[in-house]
């Protein structure tokens, strides 16, 4: 989410000094998710921040929907997915199965911009993850690969089952 938008920053100030651990993907580096100094409190107004993002990955333009890609396909690979959400609430997990397979990591990691150890990181933090929530704004609604890349980030939290339950789901 842009920095300009305060109420989303103290939403996430808010989630992070709850114990959340954030991971910020943006191809820009955004002040407000590095240091975010909340303009209502007086912590903010002294000029003091809070850190938000615990991971930041800085991707290539255009290169989410390879990163997604690759956090899938390493969570399916470590078999840490709630299958009996995919069981019983999705369609189609055979068929994101042999799209995944046919991904090299070469070319996840020329896309994205970002290593296949980070993506590793990410993998695992997201597989130890019970309940998780995506949040994007307009940089990835309106870029060329749009509607596809934000079926990616569905799907990833249809892999973990975070989707219809407190504490997980989608905020465009």
């Amino acid at each position: 989410p842009g920095t300009n938008h305060p109420r989303m920053l103290t939403a996430l100030q808010k989630a992070k000094r709850a114990g959340a651990k954030i991971v910020a993907i943006n191809p820009l580096k955004e002040a407000g998710l590095l240091g975010f100094k909340n303009p209502q409190h007086l912590g903010g107004m002294l000029g003091f921040s809070t850190s938000l993002a615990d991971h930041y990955l800085q991707v290539r333009i255009n290169g989410d929907m390879p990163l997604l890609r690759g956090i899938m396909k390493l969570l399916i690979e470590k078999g840490a997915l709630d299958q009996a959400f995919i069981n019983d609430k999705t369609e189609g997990f055979q068929n994101l199965i042999e799209s995944l397979a046919q991904l090299d990591w070469g070319t996840i990691e020329t896309q994205s911009g970002i290593s296949r150890q980070v993506i590793s990181e990410i993998a695992e933090l997201l597989g130890k993850s019970d309940r998780i929530i995506a949040c994007w704004a307009m940089g990835l609604t309106q870029h060329k690969n749009a509607v596809a890349t934000i079926k990616d980030v569905v799907n990833l939290l249809l892999l973990r089952g975070s989707i219809g339950k407190e504490g997980g789901g989608l905020c465009p």
